[in-house]
């Protein structure tokens, strides 16, 4: 049986002709043929894409006539063509990347072996061990090219927007203290720095509804970078909406999703080529519903990383491709690899050969640091010492007196704990555990233990059922080892409390709804069952929550009575 994404390519690829090759604007003369119309008889109009009130949507502006073959200088349009008889022949949203519509206060400066530029390429919810699976073509060029792969990396939050901002800020999201559903202008991000230093800037998300800083929240008031891919996003959202053909969740007009933002940033590397260059570019449709559907972009991944090299876009550039976090929903993550996998993302690093002649000690420091814990905030430190050209002494950030994170071109200590890099308990793997029965009575008190902390989190919230214990799917304890007391613990709790007997893994599963979570219950000396951090939501939800429109926690855990009701 075919995957929806396999489903799609298989449907629009054969049908999708286009009359226009895109973003040059010029003939496609096959495909005219095809479609039984000549030039003589084509009328095409265009209309640029307008990005208002922020972040929320967009608008076309009116019709312009339109003499092909043309180039327009804007970023978003839409092209339409009618023959004759005033039908509708051709129909297509355009990106494209125009100097022209950026207004920057200082000029984008020329890129040297001194003035590195950097492009994160981040694919949503890939592990390490999911590329290894699923993108063999990607990581096999990315061999070749002797990029740096990172064994130990961990998330230091359970989705996407915890473990970006560390990324591109260096703090906690807590340490930002934003109120609910908040503008992210007044954000601290790191393009902002580059920005300042002569650099253009580039950030696109191919998912407009789970977008890193809308969901939940309301984006940029104002664009946050020189060329920011959200209104073209938003106008494919809108026309997949009408029921717009050859158009689906993960293709439109016969190219995929990715591929359309995996262009738009080629465009961007290519206007500003040795031009200091920062950009950011996530893709959410691959991989974050099931790890399943990675493997369609393979060789678009893998042909875009030879395409870098080959236009010598490598060659005083640091480039990046990661995952934020492993995949959290799918069935793999109901096991202990997937338990793995969802804390270990996927991080790999390329950086240009005369940097490493340069600086033997980076190069030294990146081999070594494949093989210890690293984090977020270490990668965040990172790409602040490519801006300071701090290759020969790279920084260590500290907060409140405690080491925040350390530049991957620095040796990271081989003692490094979890406590040490700032990885919350929850998301520690260097602990072993043990699967222990579900059937005994300790397992089923501490998932009742679970289910009481949801449903005093929901406490308030009268859309929402009372959740009721079903049965424990999984349970695994974490091995115990010895203090100089003498006292026996777990690993973990060895950072924590000295009256913790054990701790375990919960998997379990509720009603309404049969939602399956995760916890990490403390069973301590006195008797007491206490959960340690979040409960995480290991299956989908779908449309179960949909009464909640505020609070990522709420709508994990809520299982809708009520309609929501809108004043």
């Amino acid at each position: 049986m075919l995957d929806p994404f396999d489903r799609s390519l298989r449907a629009f690829l054969p049908k999708a002709k286009p009359l226009l090759d895109n973003n040059t604007l010029a003939f496609n003369q096959s495909a005219f043929r095809i479609a039984n119309v000549t030039q003589s008889s084509l009328r095409c109009y265009y209309q640029t894409i307008i990005r208002y009130d922020g972040d929320r949507g967009v608008r076309m502006n009116n019709t312009i006539p339109l003499e092909l073959p043309a180039t327009l200088p804007y970023d978003f349009y839409q092209v339409t063509c009618r023959n004759s008889s005033e039908a509708i022949i051709y129909k297509n949203l355009f990106s494209n990347i125009s100097p022209t519509s950026v207004h920057r206060d200082n000029p984008v400066e020329e890129e040297s072996p001194q003035h590195l530029s950097v492009i994160l390429f981040g694919i949503d919810s890939a592990s390490r061990s999911s590329a290894i699976r699923r993108l063999p073509k990607t990581m096999n060029i990315l061999r070749n090219l002797q990029a740096y792969d990172f064994k130990g990396h961990t998330k230091v939050g359970e989705n996407t927007f915890p473990n970006m901002i560390p990324l591109l800020t260096g703090l906690n999201v807590s340490e930002l203290h934003l109120p609910r559903r908040p503008y992210m202008d007044k954000i601290p991000f790191l393009w902002n720095n580059y920005s300042k230093n002569g650099y253009t800037t580039f950030y696109a998300e191919d998912t407009p509804t789970w977008d890193t800083f809308n969901f939940n929240k309301r984006g940029f008031q104002i664009p946050p970078t020189d060329h920011y891919m959200r209104p073209y996003q938003l106008a494919l959202w809108n026309v997949q909406k009408m029921d717009y053909p050859y158009i689906s969740d993960y293709c439109y007009n016969g190219m995929s999703r990715h591929s359309l933002q995996i262009n738009y940033l080629k465009q961007f590397l290519d206007l500003y080529k040795r031009k200091r260059r920062f950009a950011l570019s996530l893709i959410n449709v691959l991989c974050h519903n099931t790890e399943k559907n990675l493997q369609f972009g393979d060789e678009d991944l893998r042909d875009f990383v030879q395409w870098m090299d080959n236009e010598g876009h490598l060659k005083n550039t640091v480039f990046i491709i990661f995952g934020d976090h492993g995949n959290r929903i799918s069935g793999i993550r109901r096991t202990p690899i997937g338990y793995l996998e969802d804390r270990m993302p996927l991080l790999q690093m390329i950086i240009p050969e005369q940097l490493k002649a340069r600086h033997a000690t980076v190069h030294e420091s990146l081999l070594v640091n494949t093989n210890r814990l690293t984090t977020h905030f270490d990668l965040h430190q990172t790409i602040v010492d490519v801006l300071k050209q701090s290759f020969s002494e790279p920084s260590i950030a500290y907060r409140e007196g405690k080491v925040r994170g350390i530049s991957l071109f620095k040796t990271i200590p081989l003692a490094r704990t979890c406590r040490d890099a700032c990885i919350p308990d929850t998301y520690c793997v260097c602990d072993q555990t043990i699967e222990e029965p579900t059937s005994h009575a300790l397992a089923k008190t501490m998932s009742e233990t679970g289910v009481q902390m949801l449903n005093h989190i929901m406490f308030s919230e009268d859309r929402c059922a009372k959740l009721t214990f079903h049965k424990t799917t999984s349970v695994r304890r974490y091995l115990r080892t010895f203090q100089e007391t003498g006292i026996i613990q777990t690993a973990v709790s060895l950072f924590r409390n000295a009256d913790v007997l054990d701790r375990y893994i919960v998997q379990f599963q509720t009603i309404p709804g049969f939602g399956i979570f995760e916890a990490t219950i403390g069973v301590y000396l006195d008797g007491g069952i206490r959960v340690e951090g979040d409960i995480d939501r290991v299956n989908k939800y779908w449309n179960q929550s949909a009464c909640i429109q505020d609070g990522a926690l709420l709508r994990a855990y809520c299982y809708c009575v009520k309609k929501h009701r809108v004043n």
